[in-house]
Parts: C-alpha cells; structure tokens; sequence
C-alpha cells in the first residue's frame, strides 16, 4: 500500500469519526437523548460548534478519499 493511501485511509477514518461524534452531540437531538447525555455526563453542542464540526469531518473525508485515489 503507497503512503498516499494509508494517508487517505486516516482521513477518511478521522472524518467519519468526526461526522458521527457531531451526530452524537447534536443539539437537535430528541429529549430523551438529551436527558441521557446530562446522566451520563455527556453535554450537546450549540448549534454553531454542531455545523462546523460537521463541515470539518466532512472535509477530512473528502481529503481522504482525494488521497486514497490519487495516484503518482
């Protein structure tokens, strides 16, 4: 595997994470969710912080999959 791909691999793996942590904080998350964040600890992000981690995860996947089909 060419250090491109495992480089377009990472991204794209940190993207999604990131894309999935933003879901999970939602602040339009339904109440019961919201009720089980505040037991477990867990907080839900304002509205602004919830786009921008969604624009940044999303850009880190598309950064990724650039990397992976790029070819030398």
């Amino acid at each position: 595997m060419k250090k491109n791909q495992l480089q377009g691999i990472i991204y794209l793996l940190i993207g999604v994470f990131v894309i999935y942590w933003a879901q999970a904080h939602s602040p339009k998350a339904g109440l019961g969710k919201i009720i089980g964040n505040e037991l477990s600890g867990s907080y839900v992000m304002n509205e602004t912080w919830y786009y921008i981690t969604l624009f940044a995860g999303i850009a880190l996947g598309l950064i990724g999959i650039y990397r992976f089909l790029k070819v030398k």
